[in-house]
């Protein structure tokens, strides 16, 4: 940076000086917010000179703080340190923000020619509905250009959308980028930046852990990669630390069940991503344990939406990141942008698990996913309810006990021998119990019957 022309330069529409921090800084900071965003820069004076003052880490990053907690929508900010005749100055970046208005202390700003303009209601209410429709990974990264994306990376992306396309997009890096809205010249938004990085940036980060137990930490991963290859590298951790089992069917091939279903977890871990608020710079949590999975991410539902909507097929949830969402389809990694909840749910319900457990916590949506073990802990709690005899067998053991006083009982007769059960659970441990050759059925329906082998 040729910090020397700039500070010649005068003040203007994206460009301020000012001789030490204080709330006026944080309100030229939201008119930038509120207009194209661009610098401030600390401890110049009007005549272009520049004080004397030794910056520390710890006081800029009270400032920061300080900048986030005094405005609404909070604003966060880059900076920069620049050491020019001895002297240090301090500059702060802001790109315009995607929730537009900002205010600070219910004030609004906005940045006409060289000054801070209050904004009236007419323009917080056009500039309300202007951003309405906007994502924030449609704006542009003002300290990022089109040299700082992964060219390599944008045409492996073209080779695969192409693989499932009638009509091949064009395997050019401007082209593809001119298509999908990812860059405006030699700028570039965010889901540019999010998804072709040359550098992964921070926004981007993934903290992983394994669990012992409740409580202990046995293992953890920082991961800050490209939003494509970080959906991978989640499964990949995942995968290795839950079960698997194999299934002797009697045909040559054998039959791997994972201990939760893979494509469930996978339509988790990608809409978990797109979903992400990235311009809080809150990292995405995955928390493996041994019985559950467990997927902290830091989005807010819609006032209109609750869990109990989002769980049906009609209602909608808003998609937080448009052109990430849109690259994440054109790769088939997602099939629709609205019903990923009820797909992902049906999943998992579909793979004899419990439903899965989501719920809003303060700003984080939590979500758990239970194993089998889960319904037979509930399973031994409520029987311990009825008789101490009952407590100590398994559903299976309980099924089979039944099969060798009546081997003509069916699923229904079962059901209403073991109680808090349903009839689906019985079904799949009945299958289990087939799979294992411990038990097979001999003709069907009315006149069959069980046989323990």
């Amino acid at each position: 940076m040729n910090i020397l022309k700039l500070i010649k330069l005068w003040e203007s529409e994206n460009l301020e000086f000012k001789e030490n921090f204080s709330e006026k800084v944080i309100e030229t900071l939201v008119s930038f917010a509120n207009f194209r965003g661009w610098k401030v820069l600390i401890w110049i004076k009007d005549d272009w000179s520049i004080k004397w003052i030794e910056l520390w880490k710890e006081t800029i990053q009270n400032w920061i703080n300080k900048i986030k907690l005094s405005t609404e929508y909070k604003i966060i900010t880059e900076y920069e340190i620049i050491d020019y005749n001895w002297k240090q100055i301090l500059i702060f970046y802001i790109t315009e923000h995607p929730n537009k208005p900002i205010s600070i202390k219910w004030k609004y700003y906005k940045r006409k020619w060289n000054s801070n303009h209050l904004m009236n209601t007419n323009e917080i209410t056009d500039e309300y509905l202007k951003m309405k429709n906007k994502s924030y990974d449609m704006h542009f990264v003002e300290w990022k250009t089109i040299s700082d994306l992964d060219f390599d990376k944008i045409l492996e992306t073209i080779d695969k959308i192409n693989i499932n396309r009638e009509i091949k997009i064009e395997r050019d890096v401007l082209s593809f980028l001119h298509k999908f809205e990812l860059n405006s010249w030699e700028k570039i938004t965010h889901a540019a930046h999010l998804l072709f990085p040359k550098k992964a940036p921070h926004e981007s980060e993934i903290l992983i852990w394994l669990f012992e137990n409740d409580i202990t930490i046995k293992k953890s991963k920082t991961i800050i990669k490209s939003l494509i290859d970080e959906v991978e590298e989640v499964i990949d951790f995942i995968t290795a630390y839950i079960t698997k089992e194999y299934i002797i069917t009697g045909k040559p091939a054998r039959v791997e069940k994972w201990q939760f279903p893979i494509e469930a977890i996978r339509e988790f871990v990608i809409n978990a991503i797109i979903h992400r608020k990235y311009i809080w710079w809150t990292h995405s949590q995955f928390r493996v344990y041994r019985h559950k999975l467990q997927f902290w991410n830091y989005w807010k539902l819609d006032p209109e939406l609750t869990i109990k909507k989002l769980y049906s097929w009609t209602e909608k949830s808003y998609i937080k990141n448009q052109k990430i969402a849109e690259i994440f389809k054109e790769l088939w990694l997602i099939e629709k942008y609205w019903s990923w909840i009820n797909r992902s749910v049906e999943k998992v319900i579909n793979y004899w698990l419990p439903k899965p457990k989501i719920e809003e916590v303060s700003w984080w949506i939590q979500i758990e996913i239970y194993d089998e073990s889960f319904i037979k802990k509930t399973t031994q709690k409520t029987t311990q309810k009825t008789t101490q005899k009952t407590t100590q067998k398994t559903t299976k053991d309980i099924i089979l006990e039944n099969i060798k006083n009546n081997n003509k009982i069916t699923r229904k007769e079962l059901k209403e021998k073991i109680s808090n059960i349903t009839e689906d659970w019985i079904k799949y441990n009945l299958k289990i119990l087939k799979e294992k050759w411990i038990i097979k059925r001999v003709w069907a329906d009315k006149w069959g019957y069980w046989k323990i082998l």
